[in-house]
């Protein structure tokens, strides 16, 4: 993990199919922090940027340059990794500057039926 990254979240609302801004969520129960943040939707800033200068979040959808299969953005052992549409785990995200952001799993999962 990056020390000192800022620590936000996002969360998909499946009910109204929209994406809420961290600053808007509101957790109304009292529960451990891990059980809040391991509920369906919700998505942790990696504290990494795009080549546009997007943060990226858990569940973005990454393409790399000059390639054209995506990567989901997951959490992986102990750091964010690259995730292929199959489900393989590539690597360690170390940089990003050389891909962009084209959405997310819950927006727009169309992006992941590479070859279907």
């Amino acid at each position: 993990m990056q020390a000192g990254r800022e620590i936000k979240f996002r969360m998909w609302d499946f009910e109204n199919q929209e994406m809420i801004d961290g600053d808007s969520l509101a957790f109304e129960e009292y529960a451990p922090i891990s059980h809040l943040l391991s509920r369906k939707g919700i998505m942790q800033y990696t504290g990494f940027y795009d080549k546009h200068g997007r943060e990226i979040y858990e569940g973005d959808i990454w393409l790399p340059q000059g390639c054209d299969i995506p990567r989901v953005i997951v959490w992986h052992r102990y750091g964010w990794w690259f995730q292929y549409p199959n489900g393989g785990v590539t690597r360690p995200m170390e940089w990003t500057e050389d891909g962009e952001v084209i959405g997310n799993i819950y927006e727009n999962p169309e992006l992941l039926e590479v070859g279907k």
